[in-house]
């Protein structure tokens, strides 16, 4: 970076990319300034734009950019009878042009080499190994030794699956779905939609909802690359191995559908992604698939921290003891002249105090109401 004062005192800036910028007349932005919109400007929309969680936050920031910038001229010129409006529309239809263009690459890709069997296979193979990588958490704290038993057989038995699945397959990233997309396409797609759907809403609710623990632990999670999320749901594909889905635009089961019935008699089927571990419904329903003396608490305490600060229920609050009032002093049902004498001696001690009867024949005496 090169900045000085040329013989007209205006301020001039050589950018990275070796173009001199001059600071316009009036203009009070410095020279760091223009270098760093400079540089937002190249960066990719997820890293500029995965903190900006606030109600209109992405207008304010490019406003402020574009102020920035328009204080400086690099001298570039326009073109004799440049029309502004007639270059932006000749823009967007140059988009709208390639995006059909796309659009029919996709069609035709899918129309010769959509396989419903295959892509079904590969789902299935995702799920099998989040299976076998859900019991590997399992197995780092089990709760029993019977349990750790039944861990390692189900781990052992799902990765021995999902190797035999990978061979059959070949490779997975080579399957096109329905609509012409390959797998790294959808996860580019859906970690847009984490950011702009998901993680954006979620952390205005916490902040509204005044849920701090909650919402530091998302705003500090950073960004994931795109290789690392899932192609089918929004969610981060290692969320998976601990049963935790992010299916945005899934909506609800038709009603009076038969989807709706089993949505309504398996808690958690709707909402799993299909490449997501299964283990959660297999619990629900018990039986041989269930591991012994695995509850909610034991699931909680297996997720690494962020996402168990995420998404974990919070801890029951403790009861607060019960502080019920006592008497000033009791005395027993006896003889008369006991009694009254007792009376006397309380009433020497507490002379506003109120007699009531109490139990067992007793005498309370309590505090003016």
């Amino acid at each position: 970076m090169a900045v000085h004062l040329a013989k007209t005192d205006a301020l001039t800036v050589q950018a990275p990319n070796g173009v001199v910028w001059t600071q316009k007349p009036g203009g009070r932005s410095s020279a760091s300034d223009l270098l760093r919109e400079l540089a937002d400007l190249v960066k990719d929309h997820i890293e500029r734009e995965w903190d900006w969680w606030e109600e209109g936050r992405r207008d304010k920031e490019h406003e402020r950019q574009w102020a920035v910038l328009a204080e400086w001229d690099n001298g570039a010129k326009d073109p004799p009878g440049f029309d502004p409006d007639a270059a932006a529309k000749a823009c967007m239809e140059d988009f709208d042009r390639r995006m059909e263009e796309q659009r029919r690459e996709r069609k035709a890709l899918a129309a010769e080499r959509y396989d419903k069997e295959r892509e079904s296979m590969r789902l299935r193979m995702l799920a099998v190994e989040a299976d076998a990588a859900f019991f590997g958490h399992v197995l780092e704290r089990p709760a029993t030794t019977v349990q750790r038993d039944k861990a390692e057989q189900r781990m052992d038995q799902q990765r021995a699956v999902a190797v035999t699945m990978r061979e059959q397959l070949g490779d997975p990233e080579d399957v096109v779905d329905r609509n012409g997309f390959f797998p790294a396409q959808r996860r580019e797609m859906n970690l847009s939609s984490h950011m702009s759907v998901w993680r954006h809403p979620m952390l205005r609710g916490l902040h509204e909802s005044k849920q701090r623990k909650r919402f530091n632990a998302l705003l500090a999670m950073r960004p994931v690359n795109s290789a690392a999320m899932c192609s089918e749901c929004q969610a981060p594909s290692h969320w998976h191995s601990y049963a935790l889905s992010l299916c945005l635009f899934r909506g609800q089961p038709e009603p009076g559908s038969q989807a709706e019935t089993i949505a309504r008699l398996m808690p958690g089927w709707w909402d799993r992604c299909y490449a997501c571990t299964a283990y959660q419904i297999e619990h629900v329903w018990g039986g041989s698939s269930a591991l012994p003396d695995f509850d909610g608490e034991q699931w909680a305490a297996m997720l690494p921290p962020t996402l168990k600060a995420i998404f974990a229920p919070d801890p029951p609050k403790p009861r607060q003891p019960v502080v019920r009032p006592k008497p000033l002093a009791v005395i027993k049902a006896g003889a008369i002249e006991e009694v009254m004498a007792e009376l006397a001696e309380a009433k020497a001690q507490f002379p506003d105090a109120v007699v009531r009867s109490g139990r067992h024949g007793s005498w309370e005496l309590w505090p003016p109401a």
